[in-house]
């Protein structure tokens, strides 16, 4: 998989809500692209063959109950 640039870093980090100052771009890219290389090489077999499960929360405590 190909590095992200900072293009590409800013964008993710807008569409999650987050403001990555210039500062801290270089080094947040690096824990990025060094987390996704280290997925990548995860390997589980036949994992394509399992369907996944809904995440179901539990209900929220109302308040005044």
């Amino acid at each position: 998989m190909a590095d992200l640039n900072d293009a590409e870093l800013n964008a993710l980090a807008k569409t999650a809500g987050i403001d990555i100052s210039p500062k801290l771009l270089t080094e947040v890219g690096y824990s990025l692209n060094a987390l996704l290389d280290a997925l990548d090489q995860i390997d589980v077999s036949d994992l394509d063959r399992v369907e996944s499960l809904p995440i179901i929360l539990p209900p929220s405590p109302q308040a005044g109950s």
